[in-house]
């Protein structure tokens, strides 16, 4: 696969090569075998075969009987099952074989234990899988299945028969040990960039989409905040004092300005979500909400400031790029309209952050936690608090470059620039709901407990119920996302409040952010997620102070999770490392991911409560291969399904394979405990329904009572749900 890609390039491009361990890259690539589920295998020309079993019966002795049929019932990745139809060979044993080519055995394919046969006639069924233990980068190909026959004492095979297979078994590398080697190629007018500072224009004019207002907006009213935070009450106006404009409205990019009341915050709701709030990691940027420093900072007081105007200045709206689908947020984590302060001669330019997202960290993953109280009611449900750390992308690195951005515009406009500074704000406020209204959580219902200094992140909590919570989860892991917004109210009463949209994401730039480039050293993929590399960009301020980003085409290579990249930067000029403000990484995240949901989701609800709620899996053995089942339903109910009711619900899981956990739920034990027997009230019961390949269904005689979250599935389950195996009599 890597060889036809490559091939499929212009040579002169050699954007991607594969380096694997040393290893032939063509080999760990090497196209999988059509699915065989549901295929009657040829008979194969065998001469070999009929020699073997010839030889067989001087050695063990003769078995009359034949293979009329083989068929594959199951073909999955790591597993290969047929059902081999016989007749004869009573009181022998039969086993199948991966052969290669030359028609030999292959010792790194292993089957199943040996089926002793019984009677006339029948059906056994029996697989094959890759040996565990084969080394990483193996590529093994059955050609043909050997059928081998044996009498019960004897491992040496009397009838042997051969069938047309070709089944391809894969085992690739380790991902931590896949690493592939990139070689970025200029885009457009970057080409043109010499091994010295050289600065050509390119094409492309980003604008950020500012919406200027045609008019001024409205004031509001100055506040004044309470002591430790809270809410602001407008201040006493007099008699005299016309009454306020309706509230004035205007949209900035995905942020809405609304002229509305400062929302409370409610400290019953820190109190109660206080333990998801604790399992967020501690960081020393971020101060307690009581002890934020709110308004205008003293020292620029001191120097006149009064708090930010109404209008905003756009220095990236003089951006330039090469023609591509630049972001105008990735290029820097705050929002592109600075807002002078009230008296331009104070110098002092503020900045607000351009959206928030869930922070996540490649030591500590995901900043999201969840956990489940039990209800104190009978028949209540218990509530769910989440928490979350909130990213705006702004670290100091971004902020110094804000803010020589803006002094380099205030410079060419004959503007004052003494420092930039975070939005003062006097109050903030964060809601969360969809289009769709699967969720509405109101700003009432979510504490904001932690602020850092610089507006860059923002601790919340909330209290939801498990429905919601659901509905939250389902939300994250259809890459749909959680949708809220951040309300700033501005100090020094000339801006109007301004909401900031907040998308939680966890399968999204957003998230992860833009991974930093260094030319030296390998960047490895950190994040759960396969990677999709797009392009590396370079910011830099050409003389004249413009800002301008240089662009690389990386193909889209894909990177899995923990694979490793090498660059291979010649085309990269060596002086852009030292002279650009940031270099990084613009790529896309491969979503549709259940693997990578599923390990994600359980990271982030690791801290339910025993009283939470719980899930009941169940194992298969090998009940398909014992029945010659294609599935087995489980109709499960129980009345701990809906920690809102005690009446009995049922719900429906397939097991459609052999050696794999299958879940339903969740269970809302409360204070029972798991595997706990109450006489009377069994935890959950489990109704069979088994599903044979040709479509014939056999159910259970009755319902069966269990009480462990964990249950395995075997012949014998199956023997005393339905009375006896399916298919042996």
């Amino acid at each position: 696969m890597a060889r036809k890609f490559l091939a499929g390039l212009p040579i002169s491009m050699a954007l991607v090569a594969l380096v694997l361990s040393g290893a032939d890259a063509t080999r760990c690539m090497a196209q999988p075998s059509a699915n065989l589920t549901g295929k009657k295998l040829a008979l194969a020309r065998d001469v070999h075969s009929g020699f073997e079993s010839a030889l067989g019966s001087l050695i063990a002795g003769t078995m009359k009987g034949d293979v009329t049929q083989v068929v594959v019932t199951s073909d999955e990745t790591d597993r290969l099952v047929v059902r081999v139809t016989y007749t004869g060979f009573d009181g022998g044993k039969l086993w199948v074989e991966g052969a290669g080519s030359d028609r030999k055995a292959q010792r790194l394919v292993k089957g199943s234990d040996p089926a002793v046969l019984t009677g006339e006639s029948g059906d056994v069924d029996l697989s094959l899988s890759l040996d565990p233990n084969a080394p990483e980068n193996t590529t093994v190909k059955s050609v043909y299945l050997r059928v081998c026959v044996a009498k019960a004492d004897r491992t040496t095979a009397s009838f042997v028969k051969t069938f047309e297979l070709g089944r391809v078994w894969q085992k690739g590398l380790r991902p931590e040990n896949v690493v592939l080697t990139v070689a970025p190629r200029a885009i457009g007018e970057t080409a043109k960039l010499g091994p010295t500072p050289t600065y050509v224009l390119p094409p492309k004019a980003i604008h950020p989409e500012l919406i200027r207002a045609s008019t001024t907006l409205t004031p509001i009213r100055s506040m004044t905040l309470p002591p430790g935070g809270g809410s602001a009450a407008p201040a006493p106006s007099s008699p005299a004092t016309p009454p306020p404009a309706a509230p004035a409205t205007r949209s900035i990019a995905g942020m809405r300005m609304i002229a509305a009341p400062m929302m409370v915050q409610n400290p019953a709701i820190a109190t109660k979500t206080d333990p998801a709030a604790k399992l967020l990691p501690q960081n020393v940027a971020i101060a307690s909400i009581s002890r934020f420093n709110f308004g205008v900072p003293q020292e620029d007081k001191n120097k006149g400031a009064k708090g930010p105007a109404a209008n905003p200045v756009e220095p990236l709206a003089e951006l330039r790029s090469e023609d591509i689908e630049l972001d105008p947020s990735h290029v820097l984590g705050v929002f592109p309209g600075f807002y002078p302060d009230q008296n331009a001669a104070s110098g002092i330019f503020y900045f607000l952050p351009y959206s928030y997202s869930l922070r996540w960290d490649e030591d500590g993953g995901y900043e999201l936690h969840m956990i489940y109280s039990a209800s104190s009611t009978e028949g209540q449900a218990g509530e769910v608090a989440m928490a979350a750390r909130l990213d705006a992308g702004l670290g100091l690195r971004e902020r110094q470059i804000a803010s020589d951005l803006i002094a380099a515009y205030a410079k060419n406009h004959g503007l004052a620039f003494t420092s930039l500074r975070a939005l003062p704000i006097d109050s903030l406020s964060v809601s969360f709901s969809d289009d769709l209204r699967r969720y509405n959580i109101p700003a009432d219902k979510i504490a904001v407990t932690g602020l850092s200094d610089f507006l860059g992140q923002i601790d919340v909590s909330w209290l939801t119920d498990p429905v919601t919570k659901e509905n939250l989860q389902q939300a994250l892991v259809e890459d749909v996302g959680i949708s809220g917004r951040v309300k700033f109210y501005p100090s020094g009463g000339a801006l109007a409040p301004i909401e900031v949209p907040i998308q939680i994401r966890l399968a999204d730039y957003t998230t992860f952010g833009g991974f930093r480039w260094t030319r030296t050293g390998p960047w490895k993929n950190a994040t759960p997620y396969p990677i999709k590399l797009k392009y590396l960009n370079a910011l830099v301020l050409d003389p004249s102070s413009r800002p301008v980003v240089y662009s690389w085409d990386l193909a889209g290579t894909r990177v899995p999770p923990e694979a490793r990249v090498n660059w291979q930067a010649g085309g990269v000029p060596g002086w852009i490392d030292s002279q650009a403000k940031r270099i990084w990484l613009d790529y896309s995240v491969e979503s549709g991911c259940q693997p990578c949901d599923d390990g994600v989701i359980r990271s982030i609800t690791g801290g339910v409560s025993a009283t939470g709620p719980t899930y009941i899996t169940f194992h298969t053995i090998t009940p398909l291969a014992d029945a010659g089942a294609h599935e087995i339903a489980a109709q499960v109910r129980s009345r701990y399904f809906d920690p809102q009711s005690h009446d009995a619900m049922t719900k429906v899981v397939v097991l459609s394979g052999d050696g794999k956990d299958f879940t339903v739920g969740p269970v809302f034990l409360g204070s029972r405990q798991p595997g706990e027997t109450v006489t009377g009230d069994p935890l959950y019961e489990y109704f069979l329904e088994v599903t044979m390949a040709d479509g014939t269904t056999y159910k259970a005689t009755h319902w069966v009572a269990g009480d462990d979250l964990r249950l395995s599935i075997g012949r014998h389950q199956l023997e005393e749900a339905l009375g006896s195996l399916p298919g042996t009599h």
